[in-house]
């Protein structure tokens, strides 16, 4: 199971505030698209609005880039982040990949997203294919930001989840996504490179394991309830 790396930062007033607040009284988090790139560094994609100074989305990148987990949450006084990075294919980059991240923005009494959202949400960014991506076009990031949007905002997707048959929901739902986007790449390109299937497998393996979690934990609730019930 994916752990995170929590790191305290205080440079969220090189952000809009006052955009960012006013967004979060309307929507659970604010998606934000980011890139380390091998050569201009750190940099954001998108944004659900104009950013006037990008350098918090910088400096949020860059620590997120020095911890070795996929999934890292930073704290920002009021607000805190939760960034999955996520490993682009590209033949023709350092180390034959470009490493992107989604990032969440939450005020801090909102309870962390599970982890089971970030596989989710990395299959539908995944889905836009990675030519595509790789080009860097803004129709393509506010593309998965209205999936984003379409899927929580509009709560057919509850954050956090609160019952088991909604964890066992989205993880099933996740390693669908995954199964499909696998057959959809090999119709398109022929086959798919042995690392490609593999993160594609780690990942599908993450949502099963929450789906064990999901499980264990309803069963234990269960048998606290039995026992409750037989005390009183």
């Amino acid at each position: 199971m994916t752990n995170y790396t929590k790191i305290d930062k205080t440079y969220i007033n090189e952000f809009n505030y006052k955009e960012l607040d006013e967004y979060l009284d309307k929507y659970p988090f604010v998606t934000i698209l980011g890139k380390y790139d091998h050569i201009l560094g750190p940099k954001a994609l998108y944004a659900p609005f104009k950013l006037q100074n990008d350098q918090f989305i910088k400096n949020l990148l860059r620590d997120a880039l020095n911890t070795k987990n996929k999934l890292v949450i930073l704290n920002h006084n009021s607000f805190y982040s939760q960034i999955c990075k996520v490993n682009i294919k590209d033949e023709q980059a350092r180390g034959r990949s470009q490493l992107f991240a989604i990032i969440l923005l939450r005020h801090i009494e909102k309870p962390l997203i599970p982890t089971v959202h970030f596989k989710k949400m990395e299959m539908l960014f995944r889905k836009s294919g990675e030519a595509e991506i790789l080009k860097e076009e803004a129709s393509v990031f506010k593309k998965f930001a209205q999936e984003i949007q379409n899927t929580y905002f509009n709560k057919s997707e509850l954050l956090p989840l609160e019952s088991a048959n909604l964890k066992l929901r989205s993880g099933v739902n996740t390693i669908q996504g995954f199964c499909e986007l696998i057959l959809e790449q090999k119709d398109k390109k022929g086959k798919l490179s042995d690392d490609t299937v593999i993160d594609y497998i780690n990942l599908m393996l993450d949502s099963c394991g929450e789906i064990i979690k999901a499980l264990k934990d309803d069963l234990q609730s269960s048998f606290k309830g039995n026992i409750k019930s037989e005390v009183f």
